[in-house]
């Protein structure tokens, strides 16, 4: 997934280019300047053959560095991050390197000055704060004219997310009425979505006139489509497909399978077929990963768990309903983060950022993701999957499926520890939102795309995003 709104050409490669030459830098330096202090460094520490051992520090070096830049999101898509946050995320970043280094000196049973290591966590620190601070003030992109095609609820929607996170490089210029998608023309400026700039036939001039640089379309969510999607949830046999014959809009969209009668050619909506193929290559990763995350994290667990205990009354682990595949209820397990008595009233009760129901360590622990530890558990019992939507309780699921159109079909998979709306949207997204992010990840499943979630999944973990 990237943002509508790219950076400009070769910018990534160049803050590639500076980290690479702040961690030779710093490396070369640390050298230099443990070779001055009084007790010289000793020819003891380097075998006879110096290059080669030198080359392979300097590739662990690199390695770690970009490593730990990318983890904590250095290399994402710039977004607006205060100074104080970059200097807390690039100390964080070059603690997580050193720590690695150290493990690969360890694991390698090879010598190395410790004080060599201390010294170039310390530079590269200052080396690579300084490069990115004067990187972040030269980083000045066009802003880009979007018009929205519709005035609906979703047109709204997308208006009122460009306008609240203008770091995306966009701007509303306006909105194009076509009066047959069933939305009320606007009859002329909206204060959401600007001015009207005309109809949909007005596009073509729109852009050869420079006013606008790309076009959003924002169709009606409650098509009759939607609702017929909706209704076959659940209720067809394993072995039902459903098929589209496109028009040219249809055929321009990127990653679709198709399917021939005679010479139309069909768009493959649902693939239910599929699914049952790659069930078992999915359990699988699940069986086999789950088991070794499982195992890795038993230490941080018992140390949640503690944290818990000595910190607030109550259990350790919380227990709740939640909707799993084919919207079987199940239950799911959690370090309880919130007071004993966080919903004594029997309510369902989303929570919310800031919420005053968090203890201290529950607050820390869901920041981290922490909390979800547990629910590996459930991914070696079979009601979850690490990649997959993440499951709702009971009541939310009765009202989304009422006012969320689409909403049953997500219920065609086991839910997930983690998932695509989890590692591109934010924590508190609307229903609707994910299901965008959930649909999409049905469509488009791959080994491949599970691994990436995964690893992206970390990233947000070592970031504390969208907490």
């Amino acid at each position: 997934m990237s943002l509508l709104s790219r950076e400009p050409r070769g910018w990534r490669a160049l803050r590639l280019a500076g980290d690479v030459a702040a961690g030779l830098a710093a490396f070369s330096l640390a050298f230099f300047l443990r070779i001055g202090v009084p007790v010289p460094f000793t020819a003891a520490l380097l075998p006879g053959d110096r290059l080669r051992y030198l080359a392979s520090d300097w590739l662990a070096v690199l390695a770690t560095q970009v490593a730990a830049l990318y983890f904590l999101g250095f290399y994402d898509a710039p977004r607006p991050r205060s100074r104080p946050e970059t200097i807390r995320r690039l100390a964080a970043a070059a603690t997580l390197q050193g720590l690695a280094l150290m493990g690969f000196y360890f694991l390698a049973n090879r010598p190395f000055p410790r004080s060599v290591l201390l010294l170039y966590v310390a530079l590269d620190y200052l080396l690579l704060l300084g490069w990115r601070l004067a990187l972040d003030r030269t980083d000045r992109r066009r802003v880009r004219q979007v018009a929205v095609v519709g005035c609906g609820e979703a047109a709204r929607e997308i208006a009122v997310a460009i306008r609240a996170h203008r770091w995306h490089g966009l701007s509303v210029a306006g909105h194009v009425v076509v009066p047959e998608i069933g939305a009320e023309p606007a009859a002329g400026a909206d204060p959401i979505l600007g001015p009207r700039l005309g109809l949909a036939a007005d596009l073509p001039a729109l852009l050869a006139a420079g006013t606008i640089d790309d076009v959003i379309l924002a169709g009606s969510q409650d098509s009759w489509q939607t609702r017929l999607i909706d209704s076959l949830a659940g209720t067809r046999p394993d072995h039902t497909n459903v098929l589209l014959l496109p028009g040219p809009f249809e055929s321009l969209i990127g990653r679709m399978r198709y399917r021939w009668v005679h010479d139309l050619p069909l768009i493959e909506v649902v693939r239910e077929s599929e699914w049952r193929l790659n069930r078992p290559v999915k359990r699988l990763l699940d069986l086999t990963l789950g088991a070794l995350l499982l195992a890795a994290a038993s230490p941080l667990m018992a140390a949640c768990a503690l944290a818990v205990r000595l910190t607030s009354p109550g259990p350790i682990l919380y227990r709740q309903v939640r909707v799993g595949r084919g919207r079987r209820p199940f239950t799911l397990w959690k370090f309880r983060t919130m007071r004993d008595d966080a919903e004594g009233g029997g309510d369902e009760v989303l929570a919310q950022p800031g919420d005053p129901r968090l203890t201290s360590i529950g607050a820390f622990l869901r920041r981290l993701r922490l909390d979800e530890l547990p629910q590996l558990v459930n991914v070696l019992d079979g009601s979850m999957s690490l990649v997959g939507p993440r499951p709702e309780r009971p009541g939310f699921v009765q009202r989304y499926l009422s006012e969320v159109p689409g909403y049953a079909e997500r219920f065609s998979l086991a839910p997930g520890l983690t998932g695509l709306a989890q590692v591109n949207g934010d924590y508190h997204s609307s229903p609707q939102n994910k299901l965008r992010y959930e649909l999409a990840y049905m469509g488009n499943w791959s080994l491949w795309l599970d691994v990436s979630i995964l690893v992206r999944t970390v990233k947000i973990v070592l970031t504390s995003r969208g907490v």
